[in-house]
Parts: structure tokens; sequence; C-alpha cells
């Protein structure tokens, strides 16, 4: 499947903002069923755009903006090439409980801690979901996505970014990112390797959850097979529709933008994705390109960028800006659902 997603961000500032620095992970990976064919990141206010791998293979983007600034636009543009079919489950041969010594590649992705911690009623709903031993490990990964979508409601506003497995359980209900904890919590409880995904979602014409915004779901270790993905949101094996960006022990791991900036001034944020099925690949398609975007900033110059009745007031806020204390906004980013 051909795919085109764009994903803007904007970020606005009550204030002035002296310096930010950021990080992104917004480009697709690169895997064997999935092949980015280009990708564009747009920044504004303009500048210098660095990139380099995680520890996990996700593309990193970094830049830092030192001008005077109220506002950041972001926008990544990706067409990829998508050959993901859903995993024909019954035709796995493996059995719970998983064998996975002694490869620590997978220890990370077997450890209950930060948002995805143990806490008593992640207990008992997982030994309510504890297979006989030999049972075929494709059923108990269905049975816990199907638990997950039977008895917790998606609702969006009850949860926050910061939320953990505890807050879900309590509540009964949350977004994308909340029920790909939960599943990700269950089945390491049981012992079975399991990963958080960040991506996209193309909904066609179904009504897929999540489809017009950034999106998170999880994969399962298969020691035959290799890593297969489940999303509990719309209880589903992942197929061509969806598009990776990013592999995670959980969200924390990756957020699309992260950052800090100097300012008292308070942040509101606007993010808007559309995704797209092409029909062929464009003759002007470019690899991968770094653009700016004309959002401006102000370099101790504003004389004739505002009006007269507004220079008082930001020369003012730059002058505070002098004496004031960084303010850490680390994680900033959209709520998944």
């Amino acid at each position: 499947m051909l795919l085109k997603v764009v994903h803007s961000t904007e970020l606005e500032y009550s204030g002035l903002i002296a310096e930010t620095v950021m990080e992104l992970r917004m480009a697709p990976r690169q895997e064997q069923r999935q092949h980015r064919l280009s990708f564009d990141l747009s920044v504004g206010p303009p500048t210098h755009i660095r990139s380099y791998f995680d520890w996990l293979g996700n593309t990193v983007h970094t830049f830092s903006i030192n001008g005077l600034h109220r506002r950041i636009k972001i926008i990544a543009a990706s067409v990829v090439d998508t050959a993901r079919r859903p995993a024909e489950l019954p035709a796995i041969p493996d059995a719970w409980p998983v064998e996975t010594a002694p490869d620590y590649t997978l220890f990370d992705f077997l450890q209950l801690h930060d948002p995805v911690a143990d806490c008593p009623e992640l207990t008992a709903l997982a030994e309510r979901l504890r297979p006989p031993s030999g049972s075929p490990l494709h059923e108990l990964v269905l049975n816990v996505m199907t638990a997950i979508g039977n008895e917790f409601r998606y609702e969006q506003g009850i949860t926050t970014a910061t939320s953990v497995v505890s807050d879900v359980l309590r509540h009964g209900s949350g977004v994308c990112q909340d029920f790909a904890h939960l599943m990700i919590a269950l089945l390491r409880k049981l012992n079975v390797p399991a990963r958080y995904v960040s991506g996209f979602i193309y909904a066609g014409h179904r009504g897929y959850r999540g489809a017009s915004q950034t999106h998170a779901w999880c994969e399962v270790y298969f020691p035959s097979c290799g890593w297969i993905g489940f999303d509990p949101t719309n209880g589903c094996v992942t197929g061509e529709n969806f598009v990776k960006i990013a592999i995670g022990r959980h969200y924390r791991d990756v957020p699309p933008h992260r950052g800090v900036y100097r300012s008292n001034a308070r942040e509101t944020m606007k993010v808007e994705v559309t995704t797209e099925e092409l029909a062929e690949v464009s003759a002007r398609l470019v690899g991968e390109r770094v653009l700016s975007l004309d959002v401006p900033v102000l370099n101790g110059n504003i004389s004739g960028q505002y009006a007269l009745g507004m220079l008082d007031e930001q020369v003012q806020q730059q002058q505070q800006l002098q004496a004031a204390p960084s303010t850490i906004a680390g994680a900033a980013c959209r709520r998944r659902g």
C-alpha cells in the first residue's frame, strides 16, 4: 500500500521564548515490510537540523532556536510503501510460557516500570487471563486484546499523556496510548516480550479509532517468527495500513516531539494528521529534504515587526527573560488517541 502522511504541529506561546531545544521522532522507520520513499521535514523559525539513530533504530531529528520567538511550526510529510500483511496466527507454532533466555535483547521488553509499572489490579487481571501451560501463544495474545476491548471504554479526556497503567485500570477507560500500555503490561506480567509502537493508521473506508491523529499499538515477540503488531484500540492485527514511526519500551521513549524552552510562557499546541492512499509514486518524489518555514524570530530587532501599541510589551518581556528561570517542557506532545 502506497501511503502519504502529513503530520503538522504548531506550538504557540503566551510570551517570548528565549531558547528552544527539541528532538523529533517523525520519520517512518525503514524495515523489511515498510519502505520510506520520501521524507520532508519543515521547521520554522528556520534552524539547522541534525539527525541520528537512537538505541532502537528510530530516526531522531534535533534542532535549537535561539532567537526570540513565540511560535514554532513543524511539518513532517512522508511517502511510505507498506507490505505488512496480517499474520496467519493459527499457523504459528509457539506456545506459552515463552522461553526467552538467554536473549538479552528482549530484557527491556519484559520489565514492568514507568508507565507500565506493576500494581495489584494488573496482577489480578493477568492471573485471570493466565492460560494453561502449553497453550498456543497467539491465543493468549488475542485473549488479552479481546479483554481490553470488552472491559475498557475508549474515551478521550479521562487520562493524560503522563497516565500510567494503574490509572487506566482504575478509570476503566482511556485512549490508544493507554490501551497499548495496558496490553504491554499484561503480556510482560505473563513473561511475554512486548514493545510500544508509535505511528499512524490509514482508515480508508473503515472506522478505525485514532486514524485522524498519531496512533499507538504494541508488538509481541513470537520466537519462531519475530515481532507481530496488535492494535488493542481497534481489536486487530496490524496490516499494511499501519505506518510505524518509532518503537520503544513505552510512550516515554518515543514522543513525536520533546524538548525544553527558556521562558515563563505557557504553551498551547495544535496537531493535525492527514493520511491518503496514492495510486502511484510521483516522478518528482525526492528522497529526504529539510526545509524552512517562514516563522519569524525577533533577534533583538523588533521595530517594524509589531504595531507600536505592542512594542512596549515585547520589550518589557524581553528584559524580563534575562532574569527568568528555565521552564522545562519535557515530552510536550499531543495526546495520543
